[in-house]
This record gives structure tokens, sequence and C-alpha cells, in this order.
């Protein structure tokens, strides 16, 4: 949709809002609404989940609980001075882990929960799947870039 559409589609409307829900309507992107109207996607966001337009969706309890209560080991690592997470050398070996490598962390209300490189990828794509739907396919295509190639047969 052209600017010039979108400003006839929004004239008259005063707030910022309704025009976010009118533009919405009119099948324009998030991220188009938010460059149009010189807002935040956030913002833009924030306006669609009040307007009951979108869902936020949140891990069902059973999923943390599985986290927190899983049959996995509990493994101590520390904290340095620095801030760096260190971790024994076995659990560094055990899970392919190397010094200056990422670690991935999702935050959950009372703690983290480490991730592996893939797991991570995987939980990027479906937020973006969830945020941007209109931008899935190239945010998949981007961040599939940065997933291990698969395994070839032979």
């Amino acid at each position: 949709m052209t600017r010039d559409e979108m400003d006839r589609l929004t004239a008259g409307m005063t707030s910022k809002a309704a025009k976010v829900r009118a533009l919405n309507e009119a099948g324009v992107s998030t991220g188009d609404i938010s460059r149009y109207l010189d807002i935040r996607y956030q913002h833009v966001y924030n306006v669609l989940l009040r307007a009951g337009v979108i869902e936020k969706t949140t891990p069902p309890r059973e999923a943390k609980a599985a986290i927190l209560s899983g049959g996995g080991d509990i493994i101590v690592g520390r904290v340095n001075e620095a801030g760096a997470i260190e971790l024994p050398a076995d659990v560094m070996e055990r899970y392919g882990l190397a010094a200056g490598e990422p670690l991935y962390c999702r935050a959950l209300d009372d703690g983290l929960a480490v991730l592996s490189r893939q797991a991570a990828l995987e939980a990027i794509t479906q937020a973006a799947r969830e945020k941007m739907p209109e931008q899935a396919a190239l945010l998949e295509a981007l961040i599939g870039g940065l997933a291990p190639p698969p395994p070839t047969a032979g």
C-alpha cells in the first residue's frame, strides 16, 4: 500500500491507535504501519494486542515445569567477577562447547534456562513467526543461514 493510500485510509483519524487498527484491518504489515506512523514496532504490536487482533503466546505452565523438573542433571557452574559463566571442563566437553563461543539462555520468571544453539534459533524463528508473520519467510531464510547445514546422505 502506498503512503497516499495510507493517508486516505487514515484521514480524519486523530489517534495513532485508531490509525494502527485501520491500517492493520486493510492488510498493512506491522512494520509498515510503524514506519508510516513513525512509531516503534512494539507500539503497533501493543495496540493490536489490546485490540484483540493478535494474541500474546506464553509457554504453557507444563513446559516451564518440564524445564525446571526435567530428568536432566543439574549442572553447577559459576559466574566470575567479569560476569562470565564458567562451566566445568567435563560439561564443556560433553556438550561440545568451546571457550569464547556464545551461550544461549532464555529468561524465566525465576531463573535462566540454557539452550543449545539450535533450540535458540528455533525459539527466535517461532517468535518471529508470531510477531511478524508477514516477514516470516524472509526471517526464516535469514535465520536458516545461521543454522548448521543438514547432514548429507552418503
